[in-house]
């Protein structure tokens, strides 16, 4: 029997708050945009979050929050199920967050507030935490594993 170590249980957890989110997201960019772009304005201090490229996106924005939400969903039941490809997509996905560090970093030296300083290096926190954690030999060997899961404490 393969334990799913409670880190993972979370993962998968907050991959359906994540889908929820974007049902709600998708929602409002299709019957509120102006509550959205409100939305998008406090999630993004001084241009630290998503606003921009969100609004860039136009009409295909409902598109993008629509295929966010399948995806949260596939990696969430992944978690769940022990899916090696789901740690593995899980770890790419941090990789390109990572890489656009530089750029986040840029718009926040632009407008530099406490709101976006602390932002970037919680994001940056996270990236750390959960690629380390997806990364630990006891979290590989669980995906490697095959039979039915458990909850391991």
């Amino acid at each position: 029997m393969r334990t799913r170590p409670l880190g993972i249980t979370i993962m998968s957890g907050l991959s359906f708050v994540g889908v929820a989110s974007s049902l709600v997201l998708a929602m409002l960019a299709l019957f509120a945009p102006a509550v959205l772009d409100a939305v998008l304005r406090a999630l993004s201090p001084s241009g630290a979050g998503p606003e921009k490229i969100h609004e860039a996106m136009g009409a295909f924005l409902p598109v993008y929050y629509l295929v966010t939400a399948t995806l949260g969903a596939a990696l969430g039941v992944g978690f769940w199920k022990l899916w090696n490809w789901t740690r593995i997509v899980t770890l790419v996905l941090i990789g390109i967050s990572l890489a656009a560090v530089p750029f986040q970093i840029a718009l926040v030296l632009k407008a530099p507030t406490a709101a976006a300083v602390s932002l970037t290096a919680f994001r940056l926190s996270l990236c750390a935490l959960w690629g380390w954690y997806l990364l630990k030999p006891n979290v590989r060997t669980a995906f490697r594993t095959r039979s039915a899961p458990a909850i391991a404490a």
